[in-house]
């Protein structure tokens, strides 16, 4: 089990599609999990909040108990730092995302720069690549949090 975990976040978009990248590490900086998924149209706030639910909630599953998290959108960390107000389109993701960061022991967001956040950029990026090709069989990875699923099922049930 790991205890303390470092989540690095980073989200691509390109012609209306997006995609997120999420690199967990223990203390050390040796690399427990690399993982990216395209999640379609959606704004950079919304990947944002999106990166950062992905990462905590698969360092829960890895066991940790506390977690830094580290974000390349300065609106996200504002937001979730309580120093700005959280816009109404971005309250549920908002309110998941405290959830979860609730959830450990001990919780940081922090901002990080492009050039300080590579693996978790390349990770996004060829997610991004990836979204055009054919898709096989899902893995672990490719699952949705229940979180995602049960907002995305009520916005479609709500626009029926």
């Amino acid at each position: 089990m790991v205890h303390a975990v470092q989540v690095y976040t980073c989200v691509t978009t390109r012609d209306g599609r997006a995609a997120l990248g999420v690199v967990i590490r223990d203390v050390d900086g040796q690399v427990l999990r690399v993982s990216g998924r395209a999640i379609g149209d959606a704004s950079l706030e919304v990947a944002s909040y999106r990166a950062v639910l992905h990462g905590v909630w698969r360092a829960k599953r890895l066991g940790a108990q506390r977690v830094r998290v580290f974000t390349e959108n300065p609106e996200i960390v504002a937001q979730l730092e309580g120093h700005d107000e959280v816009p109404a389109d971005l309250i549920g993701l908002y309110l998941q995302t405290k959830a979860m960061l609730n959830a450990y022991r001990w919780s940081r967001v922090e901002l990080i720069v492009r050039d300080l956040n590579a693996d978790a950029a390349l990770a996004a990026a060829g997610s991004l690549e990836q979204a055009t090709a054919p898709t096989g069989a899902a893995d672990e990875d490719d699952l949705d949090l229940p979180l995602w699923r049960w907002a995305e099922d009520a916005a479609a049930g709500a626009s029926r």
